[in-house]
């Protein structure tokens, strides 16, 4: 994550794939759902119309069985593990 050296100041996170990463961060450190849009607001400015369209994205594939709450994909689950048989 970037930490500001400029007295505070915080930085910007209106990049989709660094508001992915650290939603992801923050899933996998154990932050909840609802507590993503104060910790994030706490070091970044943020495009909460981005971080809530994240979010949504996020919600619909651990619905879907593809993540888990941890932010962490799953693999399909119809691929063989050849290494176990």
């Amino acid at each position: 994550m970037l930490q500001s050296t400029d007295n505070g100041i915080k930085n910007r996170l209106t990049e989709p794939s660094a508001m992915i990463a650290e939603v992801k961060r923050l899933l996998t450190k154990g932050v909840a759902m609802d507590q993503i849009a104060p910790e994030l607001s706490k070091q970044f400015y943020i495009d909460i119309d981005l971080l809530n369209a994240v979010l949504r994205a996020m919600r619909k594939k651990m619905a879907a069985g593809k993540m888990d709450e941890n932010g962490k994909a799953h693999p399909p689950s119809g691929i063989s593990d050849k290494a176990a048989a």
